[in-house]
């Protein structure tokens, strides 16, 4: 009997226990989100149509950034946390002072939580190192994986903060699957594939943690964000990036069990903070007083003066080094990724001519995810700045000569990229957007309503795609002729492509044949310049896309 009582009594204080950690406390914690900086430390120009008039517009900046995080701070003091959700570095900063300008100025602003995101890889595992070192907050990243000894404690699975309010929030990063098809500094690093698993392992670890708010900090894109709130209980809000998406109101998502999830995400380049204001109520998220608004980041706002001490120097020696003009633009640049990654582009047309007449090939190919800026360059002088901000990674120009068969496999690769509408992508199986081809010398017709190729992480083939419906090439006469399977042809594109890349394991496996300019892209395209007199921009049919 005493026995008896005592399992009783035993059992009755572990309900107990259990259910006095199911009950989250209620309250409020406003969170400041930043994604897709890409060393847009200062404000930049961007050009505007107001009342039917192009007019250039001064926007964003982390300076102008840090004022609102430090106000916003000051409001509410202990309820509002700061949060950078990766691809913090791009671009001649980053390529000339290896990402300390950047993670300085981050300290300064105040950020709390961080994660990473593929860009930060892109000059190596030493240099990623020296980085999250300086750092004076946290990263976490949830299925990042690595022998090397160097990273340890300098990332974890989840953070824990206590608000003001008495609030425990839980923090848990997620980097992109496909992280090793879109940068050559991440070979050294795995990455867990299943994003869901991952999300639910985490929530249930913040759970026993006492969280009453749970943050999934990711650099998966909306698509995968989207899975994850559909699949995973528990998670009050993902704020997310690398797809650049500008999110004005926020998207509620009903997952298992009605529960609700938020999902935002501020655009990128430094043009817009997230400020997402949480409220739970009863352990779940309440949507009646949860808001979520991303705020330009306009002229009005003043800069910060400590960030701009900081970068002064910084950016004075880069613009020294690279203010040599080069020629003149005659018409806007449009360099985005709506433009680059879905389309032929003006842009995209001029450097993969670069690299055609430099490499002096048949074929030029140039993959729009190495094109960056992801904006409008407005009309006037083109300078060595302006280069390295489209082409920042210091690659080099690769020639190789290929079948017929060959070049239509890569195309193929690159119909993978294309998105129908409606249509259902999974980036571990298909070709990432930056994937997507910019062609020289050809004219391609892709239509989307047939199959794409499947390609997995690990860059094989799965099936063979069915999406290229014809394809003509440049004779030296300017005339056209159709691509024949057994004729051979030479192309030239980046070394990032050329070793496989987003995925091309066409290229990978010619690549031992291949031949390397150590002809950087930047100075590729400055010759071009140079040679032509100047910058112009045509879309003239190269690329046909049937059935979106």
């Amino acid at each position: 009997m005493r026995k008896r009582f005592g399992r009783g009594l035993l059992a009755f204080c572990l309900v107990l226990i259990l259910a006095v950690g199911a009950f989250a406390a209620d309250g409020s914690v406003t969170l400041l989100t930043l994604n897709d900086i890409h060393s847009h430390i200062y404000p930049y120009t961007i050009s505007q149509t107001v009342n039917g008039e192009k007019v250039k517009v001064e926007v964003g900046g982390l300076a102008r950034a840090s004022t609102v995080i430090h106000k916003e701070k000051g409001q509410d003091p202990g309820n509002v946390f700061a949060l950078e959700m990766g691809d913090i570095n791009e671009g001649p900063l980053f390529f000339f002072f290896k990402g300390l300008a950047e993670i300085r100025a981050l300290n300064l602003a105040g950020i709390d939580v961080g994660t990473l995101g593929n860009h930060e890889f892109d000059l190596g595992p030493s240099v990623l190192e020296d980085v999250m070192r300086y750092a004076r907050f946290p990263f976490t990243v949830a299925n990042l994986h690595t022998k090397l000894s160097i990273f340890q404690n300098l990332y974890h699975p989840y953070v824990i903060k206590e608000a003001a309010n008495g609030l425990r929030v839980g923090f848990f990063g997620l980097i992109a699957p496909e992280l090793a098809s879109v940068t050559s500094g991440s070979r050294d690093f795995t990455v867990g594939q299943d994003l869901v698993a991952e999300a639910k392992r985490m929530v249930s670890l913040l759970q026993k943690e006492d969280c009453d708010v749970i943050v999934a900090m990711t650099h998966t894109g909306i698509y995968a964000d989207r899975a994850i709130a559909e699949s995973v209980k528990g998670i009050h809000i993902i704020t997310g990036g690398h797809t650049h998406t500008l999110l004005e109101t926020p998207e509620i998502v009903t997952g298992p069990d009605g529960w609700k999830t938020m999902i935002a995400q501020a655009g990128s380049m430094g043009r817009y903070i997230g400020v997402a204001n949480v409220s739970v109520k009863n352990g779940a998220l309440d949507t009646d007083n949860s808001k979520w608004k991303a705020r330009e980041l306009v002229a009005s706002i003043p800069l910060d003066r400590r960030v701009s001490i900081l970068v002064n120097p910084f950016q004075q020696k880069l613009d020294e080094q690279l203010s040599e003009p080069i020629g003149m633009m005659n018409q806007d640049a449009d360099a985005t990724k709506a433009a680059v990654r879905q389309r032929e582009a003006g842009i995209g047309n001029f450097i993969a001519d670069a690299l055609r007449w430099n490499g002096q090939t048949q074929i030029g190919l140039m993959n729009g995810g190495s094109i960056r800026g992801d904006k409008v360059y407005p009309a006037g002088e083109v300078s060595y700045k302006t280069l390295y901000e489209l082409l920042p990674y210091g690659n080099t120009l690769i020639r190789f000569t290929l079948t017929g068969e060959q070049i239509r496999d890569i195309l193929e690769i690159s119909g993978s990229a294309l998105i129908k509408e409606g249509e259902e992508y999974d980036g571990n199986l298909r070709t990432p957007s930056g994937g997507f081809l910019q062609v020289s010398g050809l004219k391609v017709t892709y239509d989307l309503s047939r199959k794409p190729a499947i390609i997995n992480n690990d860059g094989e083939r799965i099936s063979v795609g069915e999406r290229v419906v014809d394809v003509q090439v440049e004779n030296s006469d300017g005339t056209w002729s159709p691509l024949e399977s057994a004729s051979i042809y030479t192309i030239t594109t980046n070394d990032w492509v050329g070793l496989g890349g987003d995925k091309y394991y066409v290229l990978k496996m010619a690549a031992p044949t291949a031949y390397d300019t150590h002809l950087g892209d930047v100075e590729s395209l400055a010759q071009y310049i140079r040679h032509i007199g100047g910058v112009t921009f045509q879309e003239e049919g190269r690329i046909v896309i049937e059935n979106k």
